[in-house]
């Protein structure tokens, strides 16, 4: 049980510190770097100054625009840009240039996945900058400075993207050392099929197992790309896969004797899990060490349809209220807020209960009856008591990426929470609402 809390505790401080990292100002940065250093060359693409209209082409840049969070920024994403932090962005699709032309944006932004509509976007005169995705940990560290020098210049911005991007693993980090140790290898694969394409050793992929106590049966290919026999013959002890592809592994014989089958060691995974690089990396990291070593969740070992990133969560979250900070943490310490306050911190309260569905009226930071009720709900969506007093608890809960909204839905694997009372970052807030946001709060909640 010790090591269940301690597992909970540290990855509630690390997400909540990683957000803080992702939401930090550029300006406040210690390079003494001017704020906006424009114009900045990245790949052979100059651009001359901030980005204002954005598009993105990539989901899993999308990603790690969120990650950085310059959602702001964004005019329009392709299709496949199913974030929920992207619900009401502009879609578009990747192959139709003129009508990305027709929006007018000052920047989109491709990966070498995009190469057929790259060249499309750049005989319309678009500045189109192509990105390539991280495979490893120094690589990750390139692919956030690239993007954030983009968005917010070569000074600022680098460190900016460096900054995330070393959060993200120091994250990482605390789970790999939570990992059981055990005498034998846990060996895994994620397989996108079975006609031979699977996470490889030139994947981002393989590292996030490497982290989550898992080595990778195929992190010597290359390519995505595997054979039959490297299956067969590697036969791990956990398979992740896409979803349906459990039943196909036990209906097919030349699968169906291996050992992660047999035990019912396969766990399902979307494969946006494996392949976005934002903070959905440490979603698959939680996903891929829950599923390889179940001991670490608090109720029973996961069985054949539970999703393990959601039991994860859960059990993250059952832990946070009475999660105490490890020696050393610089966790947000929160101040209760109580009924018939009125003060910004409890506008700030009012505006992230807004933002997560359950404070829908007018409100100008008086703590009255209405906000009291919501507070309550928020309470009973996230297993708190529920008292309506916004106690040091329930705002930690309410301002960490593990609060859920009123229908129940993590935030994990969302966009970061756009700030607490503790935390000087009111103008990085969510791009779709912020507008109606300041305008809705002009009068009194009632």
């Amino acid at each position: 049980m010790m090591v269940k809390k301690l597992f909970a505790a540290v990855l509630c401080i690390s997400l909540c510190l990683m957000c803080m990292a992702g939401c930090s100002n550029v300006g406040d940065l210690v390079s003494g770097t001017p704020v906006g250093e424009f114009p900045v060359e990245i790949n052979g693409v100059t651009i001359s100054a901030k980005p204002q209209k954005v598009v993105v082409l990539s989901p899993s840049l999308a990603d790690v625009v969120l990650a950085l969070d310059c959602e702001t920024q964004l005019l329009a994403g392709a299709q496949g840009c199913t974030q929920e932090a992207l619900g009401k962005l502009q879609k578009v699709d990747a192959g139709d240039a003129s009508a990305i032309a027709a929006l007018g944006p000052d920047l989109v932004l491709v990966d070498p996945a995009c190469a057929g509509a790259e060249q499309a976007l750049r005989a319309e005169g678009l500045t189109v900058l192509n990105i390539a995705p991280a495979v490893n940990r120094e690589d990750f560290e390139r692919l956030y400075s690239q993007v954030s020098s983009a968005l917010n210049g070569g000074g600022p911005g680098y460190d900016q993207g460096i900054d995330c991007a070393q959060s993200v693993f120091r994250t990482l980090d605390d789970i790999n050392r939570l990992i059981p140790q055990k005498d034998t290898v846990t060996t895994g694969c994620y397989l996108y099929d079975l006609n031979g394409s699977a996470v490889t050793g030139d994947m981002l992929g393989t590292t996030i197992m490497t982290y989550s106590g898992v080595t990778n049966i195929f992190s010597s290919l290359s390519g995505g790309q595997y054979g039959e026999d490297d299956l067969r013959v590697s036969n791990p002890s956990v398979i992740f896969c896409r979803p349906g592809l459990m039943e196909e592994l036990k209906s097919d014989s030349r699968y169906n004797n291996l050992m992660a089958v047999r035990e019912g060691n396969v766990i399902e995974l979307e494969p946006s899990v494996m392949e976005w690089q934002g903070r959905t990396v440490v979603t698959a990291a939680l996903a891929i060490s829950g599923g390889a070593y179940p001991e670490l969740l608090e109720e029973s070992s996961i069985g054949e349809n539970t999703d393990p990133t959601s039991k994860i969560e859960d059990t993250v979250s059952s832990a946070l209220a009475s999660a105490e900070p490890q020696g050393g943490s610089s966790a947000p310490v929160y101040e209760q807020l109580n009924p018939e306050d009125q003060s910004e911190d409890v506008y700030k309260m009012q505006e992230r209960l807004e933002e997560l569905g359950f404070l829908d009226a007018e409100y100008d930071g008086y703590y009255g009856d209405h906000t009291t009720e919501c507070v309550k709900e928020f309470q009973r969506v996230n297993g708190l008591e529920q008292t309506g007093v916004a106690d040091a608890d329930t705002l930690k809960r309410l301002y960490s990426t593990l609060a859920k909204d009123k229908d129940g839905k993590s935030l994990a694997t969302q966009n970061a929470p756009t700030g607490g009372p503790n935390e000087n970052n009111s103008d990085n807030s969510t791009s779709s609402d912020s507008s109606t946001s300041s305008d809705d709060s002009a009068g009194s909640e009632g």
